[in-house]
């Protein structure tokens, strides 16, 4: 139980760090490879359907846990279905379907086979999920201390290796989102061991650090943006719980978190008809 807690509050806060990671910088680039990346994203974002995987894995001491994602997704009308899994020492297991379209989000409820309707508001609601990450480019050339550039057979692959100063920058910056969350959470009338265990993941955050982070990018042969990994090792300290139940930091231990998301077909009619085959389930 101890180790599951752990993970759990890992992956909030590494799952938190990539996102603000991928959006907090809107800035072009006039470093060629960065350019090169940029104008894959652009083109991925820019294709009429898709099919896309989403990995991600926590890996600490001799467990490791995380999740898997997979996605159809029609760009041209918003819509898309969604399959999510967990893995952890109980194997793999799907956890939730969800379907959009293009407006309103629905959830596939288990135990009596229904989906039932979350109303959504404005489009970042009902956005294909995770595809921001392979389509915005969240820094800028001063960001990046290492550059490599690869190319076999049309495909090329581009390593990017991010300066400390802005890793520390964004874990700041996550920090801070992570405390209004915490005051927003206090104010829920959540119960009080739900809170103290909150608060002490916002610690945990605090004093964790960056050592690596580096993104490695996949441009298929039509400029396309195929594949994205995040690899990123951090220090923290791990939460632990006494023989009476209360929760503390411990010792601090190395983490290991990769991040791969991967086109695996595009503007294919299956796709739709995946969509399409999900549509009919919910609304009949």
């Amino acid at each position: 139980m101890k180790r599951r807690a752990q993970t759990e509050a890992a992956v909030v806060v590494i799952f938190s760090f990539l996102l603000v990671f991928s959006a907090a910088r809107s800035n072009t680039t006039g470093r060629g490879e960065l350019g090169e990346v940029q104008i894959a994203m652009w083109n991925l974002n820019r294709v009429d359907n898709l099919q896309m995987s989403y990995v991600y894995t926590v890996r600490q001491n001799a467990g490791e846990g995380g999740e898997t994602m997979d996605v159809c997704a029609d760009l041209l009308t918003g819509s898309w279905v969604s399959k999510h899994y967990a893995t952890d020492e109980d194997g793999t297991r799907l956890y939730l379907r969800q379907f959009c379209d293009g407006k309103n989000i629905y959830h596939y409820i288990d135990w009596n086979g229904d989906w039932e309707k979350i109303q959504t508001m404005g489009e970042s609601g009902t956005a294909v999920p995770q595809l921001q990450m392979m389509t915005t480019l969240g820094y800028d050339g001063e960001d990046v201390v290492e550059l490599e550039r690869q190319e076999q057979n049309g495909i090329v692959e581009i390593t990017c290796s991010f300066a400390p100063e802005f890793l520390e920058e964004e874990k700041e910056a996550q920090l801070a989102q992570m405390e209004r969350s915490y005051a927003m959470y206090e104010k829920s009338g959540a119960g009080e061991s739900e809170i103290d265990t909150a608060g002490l993941s916002v610690e945990q955050h605090r004093q964790s650090r960056y050592e690596t982070v580096t993104a490695t990018y996949t441009i298929d042969e039509n400029q396309i943006l195929q594949k994205v990994l995040y690899e990123t090792t951090i220090i923290m300290p791990e939460i632990v719980q006494d023989l009476a139940g209360n929760k503390m930091l411990g010792k601090e231990r190395e983490m290991q978190i990769t991040t791969e998301m991967e086109i695996k077909r595009y503007n294919e009619s299956g796709i739709n008809n995946q969509i399409e085959q999900c549509r009919n389930e919910v609304m009949y």
